[in-house]
Order: C-alpha cells, then sequence, then structure tokens
C-alpha cells in the first residue's frame, strides 16, 4: 500500500503540472503560441521529407501546421491530462473499488474545466481567441486518453482479483 500513496503523490503532481502547464499556455500571445507550435511542425515536416519528400505534408506546411496545432496542442495535451489524471484516482486510498461514478463525473469535470479555463485565458491575451470548438477537441482528448487509461486500469484490477 505504500506504493500506492507514493504513486498517488506522483501522479497528482503530474496532473496538477500538466493542467497549469495548459492554463499558462492559453496566455501566451499568438504569435509566441504560433511560434511553438510551428517549431515542432517544422521538425515534424523534416522527418516525413526522410520518408517521402513529395508528400503532400511537405508540400503544404500550412494546412500541416493547422492539423499538428489541433493535434498534438489540443487533443495530446489533453490527452496527457487524461492519463494523469485518471492514474491519480487510481492510486488513492480506494482505487476504483469504490466510487467508481464519482469518480469518473470528478475526473471528466477536471477535464472540462481545464479545456474551458484554458480557451477563456485566451479572451485577455493579445493575438488569441476563445474557441469552443477548441473546448471540445481539448475534452475529446481528455476522454479518449483518460478513457483507455481507466479501461485499462479496469481490466489489470480484474485480472489481477481473477488471479488471486
Amino acid at each position: 500500500m505504500k506504493s500506492h500513496k507514493i504513486l498517488f503523490t506522483i501522479f497528482l503532481i503530474l496532473t496538477v503540472a500538466i493542467n497549469v502547464f495548459i492554463i499558462v499556455e492559453g496566455f501566451i500571445g499568438g504569435d509566441g503560441s504560433a511560434s511553438q507550435s510551428f517549431s515542432f511542425t517544422e521538425m515534424f515536416i523534416e522527418i516525413v521529407k526522410v520518408i517521402d519528400p513529395e508528400s503532400e505534408i511537405v508540400k503544404n506546411p500550412e494546412a500541416t501546421h493547422a492539423v499538428i496545432r489541433k493535434l498534438v496542442g489540443h487533443f495530446a495535451l489533453f490527452g496527457i491530462s487524461g492519463i494523469f489524471t485518471v492514474l491519480t484516482f487510481v492510486f488513492t486510498e480506494e482505487g476504483l473499488t469504490t466510487r467508481k461514478i464519482e469518480t469518473i463525473y470528478v475526473s471528466l469535470s477536471l477535464g472540462f474545466l481545464v479545456a474551458l479555463t484554458s480557451e477563456l485565458a485566451q479572451l485577455v491575451t493579445p493575438g488569441r481567441f476563445m474557441s469552443f470548438g477548441d473546448v471540445g477537441i481539448d475534452f475529446a482528448g481528455f476522454l479518449a486518453f483518460g478513457g483507455l487509461t481507466y479501461l485499462i486500469s479496469y481490466l489489470i484490477k480484474n485480472r489481477k482479483k481473477k488471479e488471486q
């Protein structure tokens, strides 16, 4: 049980850290945010060039940038938040054995709250705009990765029960 407390603490710290990072990113101005995501896009394009220099990804960097920005900056980043949030609940004292519904509601509420907060931050940030579509992409990433993490954790726990 001591290892559960250690893992709970680690995942709680990671959950808080990723969510603070996400919200802080919402306050970065439009130019800074675009620069960050375009740097990542350029790295991705360079990798694709090695594999297929004639790829549409290489030929159309602006469209690639838009996709990368949504997939990485929204969907995947919130997916990481979903993973850490669910793992935090998995390693609580009760784990996923009790209060499953409450745990799911709290997790989903936290994910939605961070998604909404990060977009609301953009209302007061120069060069940025709030988008309910982005809130949806953010929350979808949280749901997909968090849901998968929950399912895997649940299956592992049931398998361990059967082995005992």
